[in-house]
């Protein structure tokens, strides 16, 4: 059974393909300019880092994210961008 992305999370924008990245003990996924399931040795610690813009009736934007570069070393990581939103009237946000 096929279930309707709207249905189950409010939303039609598909979510890219996360990326893992690791430092040392720590990893995490990183999707659509966010830090996700932070874990430590494997156990999960921390749901998330992001973010955030809403509209004054708490209406989420999605980021456009431009001159996104992400650096896996050894034991570091180093994950740059830029984002922007467009709001009512094509304002930037």
């Amino acid at each position: 059974m096929t279930a309707d992305a709207f249905l189950l999370h409010g939303t039609h924008a598909v979510e890219s393909e996360p990326v893992s990245l690791r430092a040392g003990a720590l990893s995490a996924d990183f999707v659509n300019g966010n830090l996700r399931t932070i874990r430590h040795c494997g156990i999960e610690v921390l749901r998330a880092i992001a973010y955030i813009v809403r509209d004054r009736d708490w209406g989420t934007y999605e980021p456009a994210l431009t001159d996104l570069a992400i650096d896996q070393g050894a034991d570091t990581f180093i994950v740059s961008y830029s984002a922007s939103c467009v709001g009512p009237e094509r304002s930037r946000l």
